[in-house]
């Protein structure tokens, strides 16, 4: 991946992560709408995140800020997210849905760094989901991938996302009820 893709794909994986962080977890094995995952039913709300993203391995880390808005539909088997992230440099909206079924997530997700909407999907243990998102990225035209992983607890949750085939943590952002 040259410079020019990775640093596209941690700003999408920024951006992204802020949206679907918060509608990536699973704990339930068996197939339940998201209403009745007692996890995916706390993120109902407003959410504000905070942490570090890097442009590339060499780069030094940025403050990231986001501002994330969540609602369950599809009668409560999927969860909508709404939002924004920012660093210095750069900022975009997000917007994505994520379906819950039988410890599996699947969804989309639009930011101004894809070219179309991202794919979405990912495997939940306990309090841990591990997900990749696939994207044509909107500068270079080329597909890329981005692996993300979110924990939950404490009321909160960390999401640490890895760019250019994990050789580095591209963000590290903790989302707290706003």
């Amino acid at each position: 991946m040259d410079t020019t893709q990775t640093r596209s794909a941690l700003r999408m994986v920024t951006l992204a992560a802020g949206g679907l962080a918060a509608g990536l977890f699973a704990l339930a094995p068996t197939p339940a709408p998201a209403a009745n995952d007692p996890i995916l039913s706390q993120l109902v709300g407003n959410w504000i995140g905070r942490g570090t993203v890097r442009q590339s391995a060499s780069s030094k880390p940025e403050q990231v800020y986001c501002r994330i808005a969540n609602k369950l539909v599809d009668g409560g088997a999927g969860l909508e997210q709404k939002g924004r992230c920012a660093i210095a440099t750069n900022s975009g909206a997000i917007k994505g849905t994520i379906q819950a079924k039988g410890g599996s997530y699947s969804g989309t997700l639009d930011t101004f760094s894809t070219k179309g909407p991202a794919k979405i999907a990912g495997t939940a243990a306990s309090n841990t989901i591990n997900f990749s998102a696939d994207f044509v990225d909107r500068r270079t035209n080329k597909p890329t991938r981005a692996t993300i992983k979110l924990v939950v607890a404490d009321g909160k949750y960390r999401l640490v996302s890895n760019g250019a085939n994990d050789a580095f943590v591209a963000s590290d952002i903790t989302f707290t009820p706003q």
